[in-house]
């Protein structure tokens, strides 16, 4: 949004503005995008597939830097024979924070799983602790809400020693300030 010197207001893109130069010669000053770069807090929801079930959740990212966030994540896993519980918690890079419509991330973390079984027989061990790797990407919608996909590989350590793998895709959508 631009203003003239009588106080006319309007819109005009970034592009066109770089060009334009100021009484003195020099190039206009630029504004970068406050918000897009230096949010702390962000919320969201999304939906997806874990273990072949259906998968809501809903999580909250603190931004350390700009590229560095801790990430906590509720989830619920909607199977025919159980539904699983999730927590966890880690941390998660975006690659080129900068970019608005389009950023890779990537991330490590912990969490925990309960298994509540709906069909005999009961599973053998109804709570897990889990580590995760994550790869995924975000961008930008609007001054406050923005898009996320996300996979995740898990692990799931129990006390057989037969640690099971499971993999998680999702998608959701956030606010941030």
């Amino acid at each position: 949004k631009v203003r003239a010197p009588r106080g006319q207001e309007g819109w005009a893109r970034r592009a066109d503005l770089a060009s334009t130069l100021l009484p003195s010669g020099e190039p206009a000053p630029i504004p970068p995008y406050p918000d897009f770069l230096t949010h702390r807090w962000e919320v969201g929801a999304g939906y997806g597939v874990y273990n072949h079930e259906n998968l809501v959740t809903a999580y909250t990212d603190y931004g350390i830097t700009d590229s560095i966030d801790v990430e906590a994540v509720l989830q619920q896993a909607f199977g025919t024979l159980d539904n699983r519980y999730i927590a966890t918690i880690g941390l998660r890079h975006t690659f080129v924070p900068e970019w608005k419509w389009f950023s890779p991330t990537a991330g490590i973390g912990t969490g925990y799983q309960r298994i509540d079984g709906k069909v005999p027989p009961a599973p053998l061990e109804s709570n897990n602790q889990m580590a995760y790797a994550s790869l995924g990407a975000r961008g930008f919608i609007t001054r406050r809400f923005m898009w996320r996909a996300d996979w995740r590989h898990y692990v799931v350590f129990n006390n057989q020693n037969v640690y099971e793998e499971l993999e998680e895709w999702k998608i959701g959508l956030a606010v941030f300030f």
